[in-house]
């Protein structure tokens, strides 16, 4: 087995990890499974997905994505939001949209979850989801445009 330079083997990092989930909590799991299974029915898991009656809601999203730096701005997630604004009844008043822009996913199955919150206080774990729903989200938008 390969020890690490601080002397830590891949499996005591392993073992510290689950130690650490563990302490973080019944909630953060709680949370963390709820977003798991959220986030499985609505990015394109068993039980749904977002349909194009949430166009705004993937604005709002991608707005959000690029403001919290989750998506860079070589992912053209920008244009494409303002794209989608555009075909979004009631555009930037639509209720889909300014929830998507406080980070709020909304899925065709009435579920919703709110991707500030993510990650039960783990800011990298919060990162690494957060960065995944976006860029779900952002091929949703290019699906809703036809590219």
């Amino acid at each position: 087995m390969k020890t690490r330079k601080n002397g830590m083997t891949a499996a005591k990092v392993v073992a510290a990890a689950l130690v650490l989930g563990v302490v973080c909590g019944a909630a953060a799991a709680q949370d963390l499974g709820q977003l798991g299974g959220n986030l499985g029915g609505m990015l394109g898991g068993k039980g749904g997905s977002m349909s194009s009656g949430s166009m705004g809601n993937v604005a709002g999203l991608l707005q959000y994505c690029v403001k919290n730096n989750y998506l860079g701005g070589d992912s053209g997630a920008s244009g494409i939001a303002g794209k989608l604004l555009g075909k979004t009844q009631g555009g930037s008043s639509n209720s889909d949209y300014t929830s998507g822009m406080s980070g709020i996913l909304k899925g065709s199955n009435g579920q919703s979850t709110n991707l500030s919150d993510v990650g039960g206080g783990n800011s990298d774990l919060k990162s690494k989801i957060t960065t995944k729903a976006c860029n779900v989200v952002l091929k949703q938008g290019k699906s809703f445009l036809g590219h």
